[in-house]
């Protein structure tokens, strides 16, 4: 029998949902106000669906990063391995990152979503810069932060959220997601002039495409 936890999470909607992350994460959806009673019982109603679905998620997902020493991660693409360290920065040198020694589990891995957080934006705001004078557009407001099944979104505002899970992408995948997005600022679609926008300053985006369906499965979940 397959073990497994609930995350809850409550939500501006009327219904109950259950989702099952391929990284075997399962979380339950639910209106704030809904009777601990009847959450059990919706539960309790759909363990085989639950257990079904955790049966058959691929065997090759990683496990979550808990930022301990000597996990080896991806950085920009480049397998890293991350050491535990008495500094209190957090440095980058030859396939090694070093994280300040934390105790706390919860306390070590914020830290160190941080360190990526802030490797990322240095990253990618040259890009969102080039690429937004490029397609003659702007970009009102950028942020960053942990998404479990997205690279990235962007408003009717022009607001755009990119996964921190990029800071695991090779290059070329970082640059062509923050060119999908900005792309959607012009055009907040998928339709034909969307795609020409994309293929106007990457003619080979469907190579991004493609490692993203069978490669960036993987890489999005190791911090959710």
């Amino acid at each position: 029998m397959i073990d497994f936890e609930i995350e809850r999470k409550t939500t501006k909607g009327r219904n109950i949902s259950l989702v099952v992350y391929q990284n075997g994460k399962v979380v339950l959806k639910h209106p704030a106000r809904v009777p601990k009673k009847q959450l059990e019982e919706f539960i309790s109603e759909k363990k085989e669906w639950i257990l079904s679905k955790l049966n058959n998620l691929p065997k090759d997902i990683p496990k979550k990063l808990k930022f301990t020493d000597g996990e080896i991660t991806h950085i920009f693409g480049t397998p890293t391995t991350i050491n535990i360290s008495s500094q209190k920065k957090v440095t980058i040198l030859n396939q090694t990152i070093q994280i300040p020694n934390i105790d706390s589990e919860k306390s070590r891995i914020r830290k160190g979503k941080l360190a990526l957080k802030e490797l990322l934006l240095e990253k990618i705001i040259p890009i969102v810069d080039t690429t937004s004078r490029a397609l003659n557009t702007k970009v009102t407001k950028l942020s960053i932060k942990t998404m479990r099944s997205l690279w990235g979104s962007c408003n009717s505002k022009n607001q755009i959220s990119l996964n921190l899970s990029l800071v695991h992408c090779p290059a070329s995948i970082i640059e062509y997601i923050v060119l999908h997005e900005i792309a959607h600022t012009i055009e907040h679609n998928h339709s034909s002039k969307f795609w020409a926008i994309v293929e106007s300053q990457n003619p080979n985006y469907k190579v991004a495409e493609k490692w993203l369906k069978e490669i960036g499965k993987k890489y999005i979940y190791y911090l959710n």
